[in-house]
């Protein structure tokens, strides 16, 4: 939690996403939950102004998938500092495929081509996954261990 509490969920919404995150690393897949927070139903237009609900947002990648080519640790700079001050969800995993040197990336629809500056806001059609982890550099190296695995069993 942090120690600004402006900046911070309340205890048991905390407690409820926690428990409800997993990551599971099966021989030809990769499967993690991200929860959400949400307004809980309530008088206010369906909402509620007080309370937040957790929904879940399980992804399952499979290790022959196209868009399963790069994997890596994207923590953000000073991540123990400004999660012990602002509070956080961990470590970051990002989960992509780029191509030309690392200067484009896949994308969905029309636009399967785009340049890796264009930023996500502006470009909603990427092709990118991300995960939230205690130790991501450890994560990083298993993950890339059982995908070679598997591809390697597949003959691919």
């Amino acid at each position: 939690l942090a120690y600004c509490p402006c900046f911070d969920y309340p205890g048991y919404i905390v407690n409820e996403v926690n428990s409800s995150r997993y990551i599971y690393l099966r021989e030809n897949s990769l499967e993690w939950n991200n929860p959400r927070m949400q307004s809980g139903k309530g008088n206010c237009c369906g909402m509620s102004c007080c309370e937040l609900v957790v929904m879940d947002d399980v992804t399952v990648l499979y290790f022959d998938d196209i868009h399963f080519d790069d994997v890596r640790d994207n923590t953000r700079k000073c991540n123990e500092c400004k999660t012990f001050w602002c509070g956080g969800r961990g470590e970051q995993i990002i989960i992509d495929s780029r191509f030309c040197f690392g200067m484009c990336k896949r994308g969905r629809g029309p636009l399967t081509c785009i340049p890796s500056c264009c930023p996500d806001l502006c470009c909603p059609c990427f092709v990118k996954s991300e995960l939230w982890v205690e130790d991501a550099k450890t994560a990083v190296e298993k993950i890339i261990m059982e995908r070679d695995g598997a591809r390697q069993r597949l003959s691919m």
